[in-house]
């Protein structure tokens, strides 16, 4: 599995690019390059079909109910934060296990001015650089190779050219509750070498799914599909120590969001989003 492109990157990629068969006003996302960064055949086919692309929106919705808006809802929200401090005179933005997500082409006028940093597991990296060579890679775009598990992605920022020192938004979605306690307290130490200002994104599951002990059924089972899948939840929070937890790394919390919260800003129409997983921003002191 660790020599193999993420299979929940290409999924979360999919969906982004069957939520283009809503029409615009009910559309919480516009990518219109998700599908490009899709190997799987069947996924390639029902992107390229309305008709196919609301048939696999009708089995998300049955699979896992609320979790193409919860999807959509955390990339519209940090698009939106990116845009924001863009305009501010932001000039670095890091993903953080990037996965297939096309921030920098989707959101690319706003960023002219801003370097790109898409770190992330070799193997996923090479299934994104080949739908970049259908694309074209953006001049502001940087790759830079991470094993979470073992590298230091601080380190392999700074060859590549990022900054520290400058302030920059940091962006961690779908990648925590994969990770090991420790490889997120080392990540976590080695984004708070960067300079005060640093605004930090990232979503997690509540730690009582992780564990076992919730009583949302469908969070149990969602917890166990993916183990079934081969990507196991092995890292939560509790969002009352959150603050906390934080703090021990030198971020301040600016923000914990449920995501009915989002909802209500974005899509208030939709499906209520799942309700097992936070959205935090925080920024470093």
């Amino acid at each position: 599995m660790k020599n193999e492109y993420s299979r929940t990157a290409e999924a979360v990629a999919f969906a982004r690019a069957v939520e283009q068969a809503y029409p615009a006003a009910q559309r919480i996302l516009t990518d219109p390059y998700a599908a490009e960064f899709l190997r799987h055949p069947y996924y390639r086919l029902a992107s390229a079909s309305r008709l196919l692309s609301w048939g696999a929106l009708n089995f998300l919705a049955f699979w896992a109910p609320g979790g193409q808006e919860y999807l959509m809802l955390r990339a519209r929200f940090v698009d939106d934060l990116a845009i924001r401090l863009a305009g501010e005179g932001l000039r670095q933005i890091v993903l953080l296990g990037a996965g297939l997500d096309s921030m920098a082409l989707r959101i690319g006028p706003a960023l002219r001015q801003v370097t790109v940093y898409e770190v992330d597991h070799p193997a996923t990296q090479a299934l994104k650089r080949e739908g970049y060579e259908r694309i074209g890679v953006p001049d502001n775009l940087r790759f830079v190779a991470v094993d979470f598990e073992k590298d230091e992605p601080g380190a392999r920022l700074r060859a590549a050219g990022f900054d520290p020192a400058q302030r920059s938004l940091i962006v961690w979605l779908g990648v925590t509750y994969y990770l090991t306690e420790q490889a997120m307290a080392r990540a976590l130490r080695q984004i708070a070498e960067f300079g005060a200002g640093t605004c930090l994104v990232f979503d997690y599951i509540l730690k009582e799914v992780v564990d076992g002990t919730s009583r949302n059924l469908d969070a149990l089972d969602k917890a166990r599909r993916v183990a079934w899948l081969g990507e196991p939840w092995i890292f939560g929070l509790e969002p009352e120590r959150v603050g906390e937890y934080l703090a021990q790394f030198g971020f301040t919390l600016l923000e914990d969001y449920e995501f009915a919260r989002l909802h209500q800003r974005y899509c208030p129409a939709r499906r209520l989003p799942m309700n097992y997983s936070r959205l935090v921003v925080c920024e470093r002191r």
